[in-house]
């Protein structure tokens, strides 16, 4: 039987709108993959994000290259125990940054030891960040050695004589220069050398301590040597005090300049070590 024409348009008007149902029904289908795909991915990708900052630490750097410069510091008196002459020593290590780019540095010491003998608490410190700005420079004195000892599990180390070596690690290379004077007793500088610190090709990852100087009073105060023992012979050991670790004094006692070094704050010197008097 033929078809009227409005059934042919029923059944044309229904396929249609069964297949644009069908078309939805498919494109929401896709959309909804297409979504769940784009969560899936973000959701990677802020995993890969919160994976990459959580293995960025503030405290820990990577580094290509190690400096060893050797450093020998008179601190509280001058040295006299037998295993170099008798005088005042002093080293200043200068760190320059050739990049145009601002890094970290790692740094720590390591004392010189008696061969043969035991590891001790105190022979290496932890590592210390350094920030270097672009083509910027730094300069480590003895003082600023003496100040990785404090404290160290809560105790502070007062070196009559310090002798060892400045490590630092370095993500680029370095310009490394250490400056070496020493004169007697008493009186002004009598030597002088300069040397170049060659690098070695060390990778490694470096995770610093704090970089913050001792608070005054921090920490439990021994001396190295022991007071009493040959290093000091007969003469009675300087109390240091001040300078850029801020060292404090014992109870009772006052920081004053120590006329005797080369150090002059009136003549603008920066971060003169004191002695402690009555």
């Amino acid at each position: 039987m033929k078809k009227s024409t409005y059934q042919s348009h029923a059944e044309s008007n229904s396929y249609v709108e069964g297949t644009v149902q069908i078309v939805s029904q498919r494109s929401a289908r896709c959309f909804s993959m297409l979504l769940g795909l784009g969560f899936c991915f973000g959701l990677i990708a802020l995993q890969q994000i919160a994976r990459a900052e959580s293995m960025t630490y503030s405290d820990t750097i990577k580094t290509e290259y190690q400096y060893a410069a050797k450093v020998a510091c008179s601190l509280l008196l001058p040295h006299q125990d037998g295993s170099l002459a008798r005088g005042t020593y002093r080293t200043i290590v200068n760190i320059h940054n050739p990049s145009n780019k601002k890094i970290t540095i790692a740094a720590k010491v390591a004392l010189a030891t008696q061969m043969g003998s035991e590891p001790g608490p105190f022979d290496i410190t932890p590592f210390k960040g350094i920030t270097l700005q672009p083509d910027g420079a730094v300069g480590v004195n003895c003082f600023d050695v003496a100040g990785y000892f404090c404290p160290i599990d809560g105790v502070c180390v007062d070196f009559a004589f310090l002798e060892g070596f400045l490590v630092i690690k370095s993500p680029i290379a370095l310009d490394v220069v250490s400056v070496y004077t020493a004169r007697h007793t008493d009186g002004d500088v009598e030597s002088i050398d300069v040397e170049t610190v060659k690098s070695h090709k060390i990778r490694d990852i470096v995770k610093l301590g704090s970089a913050q100087p001792s608070k005054p009073g921090e920490g439990k105060r021994i001396d190295y040597p022991p007071k009493g023992g040959s290093a000091y012979y007969d003469q009675k050991p300087k109390q240091m005090c001040g300078g850029i670790a801020a060292f404090p004094c014992p109870e009772g006692m006052k920081c004053v300049d120590d006329l005797t070094d080369d150090c002059d704050p009136a003549k603008g010197g920066a971060d003169c070590p004191g002695i402690c008097v009555k």
